[in-house]
């Protein structure tokens, strides 16, 4: 500590010297404590400035997440859109397959229709011929008996002939 080495002497010369030296040391205690205490406020200020910037990042971050989150949902949306377009496009091309193989029956149902109204006729027709050729052979038989009984009966008169032939001769 630095000494002072006041005028020896001098009472009323050492009480100003230390009236002086005790104002300017209260002086210099008082800008020490206004020192300190703008330090303190500086310090709060800082303290309050370094709070709201952190809690404008954590809003900038929440912000932040807010939109990856909605752009997450979004993908999600639009990923769901997609299946369900496919399924929808699936579902259609199933639907014209069905379609497609139900108008493939029916007209397989009418030529299968049509093919057995043909056998029907055909088997008609068929009918018609055989009961045709039935008659026909009955006539057939009825001619060969018919001509049986008159070979017959030529045999018979020439026969007859012969043994008048015979018997005159």
């Amino acid at each position: 500590m630095t000494q002072t080495h006041l005028p020896a002497g001098r009472p009323e010369a050492q009480d100003s010297d230390a009236e002086d030296w005790r104002r300017r040391s209260e002086a210099g205690r008082r800008k020490a404590e206004e020192a300190r205490a703008g330090a303190e406020r500086r310090r709060e200020a800082a303290e309050v400035e370094r709070a709201a910037g952190f809690q404008r990042q954590v809003e900038a971050e929440g912000a932040r997440l807010i939109a990856e989150e909605g752009r997450i949902t979004g993908e999600v949306q639009r990923q769901d859109a997609e299946e369900t377009r496919g399924l929808n496009e699936e579902a259609r091309r199933c639907a014209e397959t069905a379609r497609l193989a139900a108008e493939e029956a029916r007209f397989a149902e009418e030529q299968a229709r049509r093919i057995h109204e043909s056998t029907r006729r055909f088997a008609e027709e068929a009918r018609l011929h055989a009961e045709q050729a039935r008659a026909d052979a009955e006539r057939c038989r009825a001619v060969n008996e018919e001509q049986r009984q008159i070979l017959d009966e030529m045999r018979e008169t020439i026969r007859r002939y012969e043994a008048l032939l015979a018997g005159s001769g």
